[in-house]
């Protein structure tokens, strides 16, 4: 009887839940539910029915690019993101909870990447799938709870080579490294978003330096390993 008694209670907050979920992220609430939408598919791309169909082999082929570097940097692959893909702006809007952005990755029950006509592009592309990975090989908690931001998105820049985010640029823009924000202190998505476009465009350029000086595959499945274990961020990445 007891463990009945939880089932009903478990079966009973899931509509509560969802609900909820719905009411405080609308778009990625929509995104987890892209099956129930009239988006058509193809394989793990989603998109509306007036998309041209050379633009989804274009995503297709983009998608498959992006994933190798994804796959090379981390030595494997371990995410199987689904894709919804939006030419039109009405439906960025629909699907993505930052329509300032050409491309938005929400993690939670699975992965889930929204693009922009202006995110079909390989580095936006492998950018996003970065962070389906780490995700799929830490879990929710981790990614959420454990994780600061300013790593995310460090890790993440290692496959996205836009110039504009280069080494170089930073170095110009830093009187060559000597002038960068703290970047550890920026450890929540509310931190590190806050503030003018250029400064967010900066601490991107920073995160990138700060993980690729760190960064060798051995330390990253290291850390993984790490969080896995019940290790916090600070003791696994100062390894």
């Amino acid at each position: 009887m007891r463990l009945l008694r939880i089932l009903l209670i478990f079966f009973a907050l899931i509509p509560i839940t969802a609900f909820a979920n719905f009411v405080f992220f609308p778009q990625e609430t929509k995104s987890i539910l892209i099956d129930f939408s009239g988006f058509k598919k193809e394989g793990r791309i989603y998109f509306n029915s007036e998309t041209d169909d050379a633009d989804v082999r274009l995503i297709q082929s983009l998608i498959d690019s992006a994933s190798t570097r994804v796959r090379l940097f981390w030595g494997g692959r371990s995410a199987d993101p689904k894709f919804i893909y939006c030419d039109q702006a009405a439906d960025f809007k629909n699907y993505s909870a930052n329509p300032e952005a050409p491309a938005v990755t929400y993690c939670k029950l699975g992965s889930y990447i929204v693009l922009s006509k202006e995110g079909t592009d390989l580095d936006i592309i492998a950018h996003e799938i970065s962070h389906a990975e780490l995700y799929a090989r830490i879990g929710f908690y981790r990614w959420n709870f454990v994780i600061p931001d300013w790593f995310k998105h460090g890790l993440a820049m290692q496959s996205d080579y836009r110039n504009y985010y280069s080494s170089d640029t930073l170095s110009a823009r830093t009187s060559h490294f000597k002038s960068m924000p703290a970047i550890t202190k920026f450890k929540t998505g509310a931190q590190f978003y806050n503030g003018t476009r250029d400064e967010i465009m900066l601490r991107y350029m920073v995160a990138k330096y700060v993980v690729g000086r760190w960064y060798s595959r051995e330390k990253l499945l290291q850390l993984v390993k790490d969080l896995n274990s019940g290790k916090t961020f600070e003791e696994s990445f100062k390894k």
